[in-house]
């Protein structure tokens, strides 16, 4: 009976595959806990950690197979040169041997129809700081002047409008693209590469890819009216307290 080539590979490289799951499984965290600031961040350091170690690992399994070992240090002289895994590979670096990482955070305050903001204002948003803080940051300027904007709901009123504050994160190097896509990116390429020494051994895989969630679930942070009315509330009461 023959066996299955693809289950041999896989068994032989078990360790591999299983930390390439692992580095997309944090990706997943990331979108989970997108306005979360810290566990946002870990869910990132890890991330970065598991998605080096993946070619680590295969070169540890491999390392008794001469022309499979031959075939990963060319893989990995790939990824090496390329702009987006050398840069994330320098990042791990940092974070395991230098200090924690702070990628740039930008966000709006507004409301929304559950896709989309419809009308908001730019505030920035500390990288170590929760979106909720960017919420709160506006309350209190309509707590003391006004919502000159108009997008505190504090009721429930079935028009299906809610305040919301959209965030997004980005990596000094790439600017122009939101972190979890450059994650996605990055483990796609990773696994490719795995996927291709897999292939040198038998295997007979699909070309890797990994599903994000719908942006207008994972960017956007709802409020409900309660809790809007409530710290809108509580901060006039600060300010009258103070102005007495």
């Amino acid at each position: 009976m023959n066996k299955c080539p693809n289950k041999e590979v896989f068994e032989s490289l078990s360790s591999t595959f299983d930390r390439l799951e692992e580095s997309a499984w944090f990706i997943r965290l990331m979108e989970e806990n997108y306005h979360s600031a810290d566990m946002f961040r870990w869910s990132l350091s890890s991330f970065l950690r598991a998605l080096k170690e993946v070619m680590q690992l295969l070169t540890m399994e491999l390392q008794k197979d001469r022309v499979a070992s031959s075939f990963v240090n060319e893989k990995k002289a790939e990824l090496s040169s390329d702009p987006l895994i050398k840069y994330l590979y320098k990042q791990r670096d940092i974070i395991v041997h230098k200090s924690m990482l702070k990628p740039a955070s930008t966000g709006s305050v507004g409301f929304t129809r559950g896709r989309g903001m419809k009308l908001g204002i730019e505030l920035p948003i500390d990288p170590l700081s929760n979106s909720e803080e960017a919420v709160k940051k506006y309350i209190y300027i309509a707590a003391k002047d006004e919502d000159f904007l108009g997008i505190l709901y504090t009721e429930e009123d079935e028009s299906g409008e809610y305040t919301c504050v959209e965030r997004q994160w980005r990596l000094s190097e790439f600017p122009d693209t939101e972190l979890t896509e450059l994650a996605a990116t990055a483990w796609e390429k990773v696994a490719q590469a795995l996927f291709d020494v897999a292939g040198t051994m038998g295997a007979q895989l699909i070309k890797p890819t990994i599903e994000l969630g719908d942006p207008n679930n994972v960017r956007f942070e709802i409020y409900a009216p309660d809790w809007v009315k409530e710290q809108l509330d509580y901060f006039k009461k600060q300010i009258a307290e103070n102005e007495t």
